[in-house]
């Protein structure tokens, strides 16, 4: 995290100095919160660090790939959330627009809880469907639990499997 921090914040300075003499050994204004993600994540993982990291590297002007191996549930997971993020950000920056008094005060932050609408009924279960025979997400509650609360999906959605991957319906967690 540390080496991609570093690049990250070099190249911040390049395209957007900060006021100070050794920008380049300062954490820039943009960065803040990333470095402290990074800093109070020693051995543990921490989404936070992803996350901004994705929305810094848009602020810069590049762009934010999601993958992992399969490309399907921990993919559909991130990419709800920053769908998510999205609506909630034209929602705020676009009051009179939304339904509501105008003045964004009924606009609080909804990321989470958009994220599990559009995990449940949005275009990703279609894709499980596809991929494994079954519109559910192959997570088991156990699974779940440890998820950090942006990247989990709701208990309805959840395949299960027992030992060998036999999928069941019943959200089950692994025998």
């Amino acid at each position: 995290n540390y080496e991609a921090y570093n690049l990250l914040n070099k190249f911040a300075h390049l395209i957007s100095p900060a006021n100070s003499v050794s920008a380049a050994q300062k954490i820039h204004p943009l960065l803040e919160k990333l470095h402290q993600h990074i800093v109070t994540s020693a051995g543990k993982m921490n989404h936070e660090i992803l996350d901004e990291a994705a929305t810094l590297s848009q602020q810069l002007g590049g762009g934010a790939v999601v993958f992992c191996k399969s490309g399907k549930d921990r993919t559909a997971m991130h990419v709800t959330y920053k769908q998510a993020q999205y609506v909630n950000k034209f929602r705020t920056s676009h009051p009179s627009q939304m339904s509501g008094d105008g003045n964004g005060s009924p606009f609080d932050d909804n990321t989470i809880s958009d994220a599990t609408v559009i995990r449940e009924y949005g275009t990703r279960l279609p894709i499980c469907e596809k991929n494994v025979g079954q519109a559910k997400y192959a997570f088991n509650r156990l699974q779940v639990e440890f998820m950090p609360d942006a990247l989990r999906p709701p208990m309805s959605t959840l395949a299960g499997f027992l030992k060998g991957g036999k999928v069941f319906s019943g959200g089950g967690i692994e025998s």
